[in-house]
């Protein structure tokens, strides 16, 4: 991505016009979010946008795509799945997408942030399924906040090295996504354990309470 593009925007704009393009650019443009996150974060770091507001702003924008998928699952996203159903390219992000929810549940919506194919599925999906803003809110906006952060700071102090981070940027990712998965899937055992704890608890204490 053109750095000149980002500073353009801005002096046009300003970042209210950084929040809009961020909110709906991401839906439209053809180009991968990182790629998007990293570029605002070199930006920042050759002084053309002031850090912590480019960071904020770049946050709420991303955050604010997530919200829109999750509601706009609640109002049309059984049509719109259907229809995506039918094309194979969006048939096997759903698929994918689906598998992440049965395997990671609700921590699915923060490990899908690291998954271009699931990123704005997961939100929809969550959306048609009418799981509760708050739970959403709560695990889709701390995913989304450690990954910007991640791909802004990645920006930030090794924008000149733009071409090298994206030769390996897969690889990069990876490793990025098996660390999130390790700390999740410890989260989810020891969700999980605290629940097994809990019931047995329960039937030992009805257990004392019919005797």
């Amino acid at each position: 991505m053109d750095l000149d593009l980002v500073v353009n925007i801005i002096d046009e704009n300003g970042y209210l016009g950084l929040f809009l393009w961020l909110w709906f650019g991401v839906f439209i443009l053809p180009v991968p979010n990182e790629v998007i996150l990293m570029t605002v974060g070199m930006a920042s770091s050759q002084g053309a946008l002031t850090p912590m507001l480019a960071f904020g702003v770049t946050y709420l924008g991303i955050s604010a795509a997530f919200t829109s998928s999750y509601f706009f699952g609640r109002v049309i996203g059984r049509r719109l799945l259907q229809i995506m159903r039918r094309k194979k390219r969006f048939a096997n992000s759903i698929e994918s997408a689906m598998e992440l929810m049965q395997k990671y549940h609700v921590f699915s919506l923060s490990l899908s942030c690291f998954v271009p194919g699931a990123r704005y599925l997961v939100p929809i999906l969550y959306g048609i399924s009418r799981l509760s803003f708050r739970t959403f809110a709560i695990f889709a906006y701390s995913g989304a906040f450690i990954w910007v952060l991640i791909a802004f700071v990645l920006g930030y102090l090794f924008g000149d090295k733009m071409d090298l981070i994206m030769r390996y940027s897969d690889e990069l990712w990876l490793v990025v996504l098996a660390g999130v998965i390790v700390f999740i899937t410890i989260m989810v055992r020891r969700r999980k354990v605290k629940e097994t704890a809990t019931e047995m608890d329960q039937a030992i204490y009805q257990e004392r309470q019919h005797k």
